[in-house]
C-alpha cells in the first residue's frame, strides 16, 4: 500500500497566472495535461489518476484564469499555450527529462499546439482535438452555417473583441451543451473552480489560431466513436491533416464528448497512452496499489 500526496507549484508565467498540480510518480516519466473548455484539474479525477495508475507522472495545468487562479482576467489562446510551455520548462529544471503532453477537448487543441511547437516531448495523447484553422472547427460551433464565410466570422470576432475585450461569453453562446453531453455515461466530475463564460478576447484568438500541421513527436489521438461534438468525421480529418514522426488513432467505444470523465475509459485510455510510450524513452513505474491522500491539491 502507497500514499501519494497531490501537491500544487505556483509558476512564473509571462506574467500570467498559473499553477501546476503534480501526482508524484518517483522514477517516471511525466504527462502534462491540459483540461478542456472551462475546466481545470478538478474535472479530470479519473484521467489523472488512470494516468498515474498506469505508470506515469502527473502535471496538470491550473491554467491562467482557470481552477484555483483568478477568474477575473484576460487571456488568450498563446497565452494557455505559453502556460503549457512555461510549465514544461519548469519541469525540466525540476528533474523531468522525459514529458508528455495529453489534453481533453479544448485541451487536446492546446496539446497537439505544444507538440508543434515543442522539441523535446516525448508523445502527444490529444483526447479529441482539431486544428482551430480547419473548415472542420467550424462545424463544431453554432455558426456551421457560417463555414463558407469563415474569413467574416474571424472578422467579426476580433472586431469586437477590440471594442469589449472582457465580454463574458457562456458556454452556450457558441457550443451546443446537449452535443457536449450525449452518449456520456458513468461520468465522474465536479463544478469546483470551473468557468461559466469566456472573455470576447479568447474566443476571438482561438477562432483566428492557426496551428502547425507538422508535429515534432508521435501523436495517439483518443475519440469516441460516439461524440456529437468532436464527430468521427472532424477526427479522422483532423488525424489525416497531422504530420508526424508516428502517429495512431484510437476509437473509444462510448462515452461520447464526456469520454474523459468516464472511469474505465480513462483507465483504458491511460493504458494505451502507456503502450504506446514503449520504445520512446519515457520511463513508467507501476504500483500494485496506492492511496491518494485527499482529493485536493494542497501545499504550495
Amino acid at each position: 500500500m502507497h500514499n501519494f500526496t497531490i501537491v500544487t507549484r505556483k509558476l512564473p508565467s509571462r506574467n500570467r497566472e498559473l499553477q501546476l498540480e503534480i501526482w508524484p510518480n518517483h522514477g517516471a516519466g511525466v504527462v502534462l495535461f491540459y483540461p478542456g473548455t472551462m475546466l481545470s484539474p478538478f474535472q479530470y479525477r479519473p484521467m489523472l489518476a488512470a494516468l498515474r495508475q498506469a505508470g506515469f507522472a502527473v502535471a496538470a495545468l491550473h491554467l491562467t484564469g482557470h481552477g484555483l487562479n483568478r477568474h477575473n482576467t484576460g487571456f488568450t489562446f498563446d497565452d494557455l499555450l505559453q502556460n503549457g510551455l512555461d510549465a514544461e520548462n519548469w519541469l525540466r529544471q525540476s528533474g523531468y527529462s522525459k514529458i508528455a503532453v495529453c489534453g481533453h477537448s479544448q485541451g487536446g487543441i492546446l496539446s497537439l499546439a505544444h507538440a508543434a511547437a515543442s522539441s523535446g516531448i516525448v508523445a502527444a495523447f490529444p483526447i479529441t482535438g482539431v486544428l482551430p484553422q480547419m473548415r472542420e472547427a467550424v462545424y463544431l460551433t453554432r455558426f456551421a452555417a457560417l463555414a463558407d464565410n469563415r474569413q467574416k466570422i474571424e472578422k467579426a470576432f476580433s472586431t469586437l473583441a477590440r471594442w469589449l475585450p472582457r465580454l463574458p461569453l457562456p458556454l452556450h453562446a457558441y457550443l451546443a451543451p446537449h452535443r457536449i453531453l450525449a452518449g456520456a455515461r458513468r461520468t465522474v466530475s465536479n463544478r469546483r473552480r470551473a468557468r461559466f463564460s469566456y472573455p470576447l478576447q479568447f474566443l476571438a484568438s482561438l477562432f483566428n489560431a492557426h496551428l502547425p500541421t507538422r508535429l515534432r513527436c508521435p501523436v495517439c489521438m483518443f475519440s469516441a466513436r460516439n461524440d456529437a461534438l468532436f464527430t468521427p468525421a472532424i477526427i479522422q480529418a483532423t488525424y489525416d491533416s497531422l504530420e508526424a514522426p508516428a502517429k495512431k488513432l484510437v476509437w473509444l467505444a462510448g462515452g461520447g464528448h464526456l469520454a474523459a470523465m468516464n472511469p474505465p475509459l480513462c483507465r483504458f485510455t491511460a493504458r494505451t497512452a502507456a503502450a504506446f510510450c514503449a520504445g520512446l524513452g519515457l520511463p513508467l513505474r507501476l504500483e500494485s496499489s496506492e492511496v491518494m491522500s485527499g482529493d485536493a491539491p494542497h501545499g504550495l
